[in-house]
Formats: C-alpha cells, structure tokens, sequence
C-alpha cells in the first residue's frame, strides 16, 4: 500500500476537507468535515457526532470521498475509499477526544481506508489518478 505524500498530509491539516456519501436512492451527500485529519499514512479518520446523513450513508454503503483543496493556489486532492464506522468499542476509547464527548455526549470515530487518490488541481491534470492502492 503506497502512502500519503507529506504535501497530501500538510492540505489536509491545514484546508477544510468535505466528505462526499450516497444515499440509499443514489443522491449524493457533501458535507464538512472539519475534525478529519491524517491517521496514518494509509487512513483519515473523523469523529462522527450529528449521526445524519454520512452517519446513515455510511452504515449503509461505506464508499467515500474526501475532496480538500487550496483556493490560493487551485490545487487539491480527492481521496477515495471505503469508511468503517465505530461506536462503543476500543477504537472509539482510543481516539475519540474527552472534549468531543463532552460536548456531544455521543460520539464515533470513522476511520477511511485510501484505496485511490486523484489531483484536484486547475490544470488539464484534474481528476487523474495519482495512488491507487
């Protein structure tokens, strides 16, 4: 499995990422994700709290994409994959901030496996495959 470069890593720290889902009837949904960030070289991971309509997409068909770009300078990328939900478990306790419960009172994490990623970039290049794991 290839990794996430260290550019990839940095927009994604620094840019607010939006998280593409389908719905059971095919309509896609997107939404911010701003507690998304890097797990490892092969994961993001975001904490899960309104529990609507990714929550619901996911549990139903975990296939995602996370779109992040630069306005300044119009580059980006657009990760695929595929979410695994946790709720209550050892994960959950492992990563899910005291601040996020505190505030929510409910929370999962959702961990996305990369499978491929594709330049966002304004360029003739936009929507090419760059990884595919």
């Amino acid at each position: 499995m290839q990794s996430l470069t260290e550019e990839m890593k940095t927009m994604v720290g620094e840019q607010f990422p939006f998280l593409a889902t389908v719905d059971k009837d095919g309509y896609p949904k997107v939404g911010p994700k701003g507690s998304l960030h890097v797990l490892d070289d092969q994961h993001l991971v975001y904490y899960e709290h309104t529990f609507r309509h990714a929550y619901n997409n996911i549990i139903t068909n975990g296939r995602v994409a996370v779109a992040v770009a630069n306005r300044k300078t119009q580059k980006g990328f657009r990760f695929e994959g595929v979410a695994h939900l946790h709720e209550n478990d050892e994960v959950t306790e492992k990563l899910l901030p005291k601040q996020v419960i505190d505030r929510f009172n409910h929370g999962a994490i959702v961990i996305i496996d990369i499978q491929s990623i594709y330049k966002l970039d304004n360029t003739t290049e936009a929507g090419t495959r760059i990884i595919e794991n």
